[in-house]
């Protein structure tokens, strides 16, 4: 029965192209594969520790050949023709199910489960110290919720960490979907939250990676899933590809090179597997529907400008109003309120004050029917009408600190015997911006 493993398309071998092979393992074999003669060669290795290989990733890089297990920091390399463990690290159970890949020919891996958590930090593989370290983020990056049992997919100095799952923080016994699209840029070291992930996929339905994106088994469709163009492409299968093996995730063995894919397919006639060669043009036909990958999130991010800015707008426009408000002038049942100072008036005066702004002018008559006390003669409230009016004119003067009176009287056009009270040319441009609210 043939065991198959992930593998690396680059490796470094003494006057040959790094970009002439693949790698995979076949019975304890490691198989290279050249990619343009299809020619195979098969290097042997002795496992003296008999370590189960189905729990260790193929890492193919140019100081050699290594294998990473999946659930702690514990790392083989082949050297002189033995798997030999080279690392220094306890077998510690913290990084199950990690994101493992290489960048600059540097072995890394994010993620991972362990004792009731997920890590949300990426670590790499020191070989002069034999030791995983921390790999620092920038300060001012996102922290990640970080997950597990997700799939990655690298574009020369970005990677995204796609789907997997995250512990339940109320229940931390129960493991829930992760949501979070995650980029990290290798230039800035900044972590990103792309959105909320829309399309939830198994990790072990992944069938094939690409320089686009990956495709994933879902159902009786193709997923094709583009990172890059935040896009979910839909294809329905063909006879061919409801025959495509499912393998647990390390031991996938699908491969994509010079726009083929070297996919292992099910033969129903002798109920055995094959490794079969597709043209990537030809894989993804008959397609049905898209969908966005995830959901973008709303940037709330500012820079340090960009928030004077807004601070600086923020405070002409607090000024603006303050000084609108400063400058009105607001009649109320208690009296007159300038410059924010309440300057109190009697009931009269309110009713005189009402009346008047409601036209140009009023009349002795309807100044009398304010002040006017019936108990005294016509004579008599003449006088407390002229008292009350020069009172008013005193009290308007002071208030507004005007050097003229704002209450002047004339004859009426109509009857000379008919007095009108009016406010002056100028206490009327003051008087314009005068709101009643009683």
């Amino acid at each position: 029965m043939i065991l198959l493993f992930q593998t690396l398309l680059l490796i470094f071998i003494p006057f040959q192209d790094l970009n002439e092979y693949i790698y995979y393992i076949d019975d304890s074999q490691l198989i290279k594969r050249n990619i343009i003669s299809e020619e195979i060669e098969v290097i042997d290795f002795n496992n003296p520790d008999m370590i189960n290989l189905n729990d260790y990733e193929l890492m193919v890089k140019e100081s050699g050949i290594f294998f990473i297990s999946n659930n702690s920091g514990i790392v083989y390399k082949i050297k002189d023709n033995f798997l030999t463990r080279i690392d220094k690290s306890l077998d510690n159970r913290l990084l199950s199910d990690s994101y493992i890949f290489t960048h600059n020919d540097t072995i890394f891996r994010y993620g991972g489960y362990g004792f009731w958590s997920q890590r949300n930090f990426i670590i790499y593989f020191d070989e002069d110290f034999k030791e995983w370290e921390f790999y620092p983020s920038n300060t001012d990056s996102y922290s990640p919720e970080g997950s597990y049992k997700g799939i990655y997919f690298k574009s020369d100095n970005e990677v995204y960490f796609i789907g997997g799952q995250s512990i339940d923080k109320k229940n931390k016994l129960k493991s829930k979907n992760s949501n979070e699209v995650i980029k990290y840029d290798f230039n800035t070291k900044i972590f990103e939250n792309l959105g909320n992930l829309n399309f939830h996929f198994n990790y072990e339905s992944l069938i094939v990676k690409d320089d686009s994106g990956f495709a994933i088994n879902s159902g009786t469709q193709i997923a094709y899933v583009k990172p890059k163009e935040n896009l979910v492409q839909f294809y329905n299968k063909t006879p061919q590809q409801f025959n495509i093996l499912q393998y647990p995730r390390i031991q996938n063995q699908n491969k994509y090179y010079n726009d083929n894919y070297l996919i292992q397919v099910f033969r129903n006639s002798n109920k055995t597997s094959e490794k079969v060669i597709l043209a990537k043009s030809s894989f993804y036909k008959n397609k049905s529907s898209e969908i966005r990958l995830y959901t973008n999130k709303p940037d709330y991010s500012f820079n340090l400008s960009t928030l004077m800015i807004i601070l600086f707008l923020l405070s002409i426009g607090i000024y603006a109003i303050d000084k609108i408000r400063f400058n009105n002038i607001l009649l109320n049942s208690k009296g007159i309120i300038y410059r924010r100072i309440l300057n109190n008036l009697t009931l009269k005066e309110i009713d005189f004050m009402k009346e008047i702004m409601k036209q140009e002018y009023v009349t002795t008559k309807t100044v009398l029917k304010i002040v006017e006390n019936t108990n005294l003669s016509y004579p008599h409230n003449i006088k407390i009408k002229d008292q009350f009016i020069k009172e008013l004119n005193l009290k308007l003067k002071t208030i507004f600190n005007t050097d003229y009176r704002p209450l002047e009287v004339r004859s009426s056009s109509i009857d000379a015997r008919i007095k009108e009270y009016y406010f002056n040319e100028n206490f009327k441009k003051i008087i314009n911006r005068l709101s009643v609210k009683v």
